[in-house]
């Protein structure tokens, strides 16, 4: 089998605010287990367009897998914020015990140093 390669949530983080969007994640329905942090639109579009596809159906959180089980992207004013779900990992999900955190570069983002492979 394949090591499945998951992105870290973290490493998808803008490197400045400045024409960034808001992202919020609740995990296991419950906000606040993870900071906000602002990504790139085009990152996030990436993300949006790879869940939406079935290409991207987990991601790691402060290094625990979860399964992604939504991506709901709002306006707050004339600023657009997005809340990612994910939910704890179920026998049914089949999730591998063999992964690893992926490069985040195919979300065009550069390695973080000393965490990213």
């Amino acid at each position: 089998m394949k090591l499945l390669r998951i992105p870290e949530y973290h490493s998808l983080s803008a490197a400045s605010d400045l024409g960034t969007v808001s992202v919020t994640v609740k995990i296991d329905g419950k906000p606040g287990m993870m900071p906000g942090i602002t990504m790139e639109p085009s990152v996030l579009a990436r993300l949006v367009e790879d869940f939406f596809s079935g290409a991207l159906d987990f991601m790691s959180f402060d290094e625990h897998p979860k399964r992604l089980i939504g991506v709901s992207v709002t306006r707050k004013g004339k600023a657009p914020a997005v809340t990612i779900s994910a939910r704890s990992l179920l026998d049914e999900d089949g999730f591998p015990a063999d992964w690893k955190i992926a490069d985040p570069q195919p979300f065009e983002v550069a390695p973080l140093r000393g965490v990213m492979s």
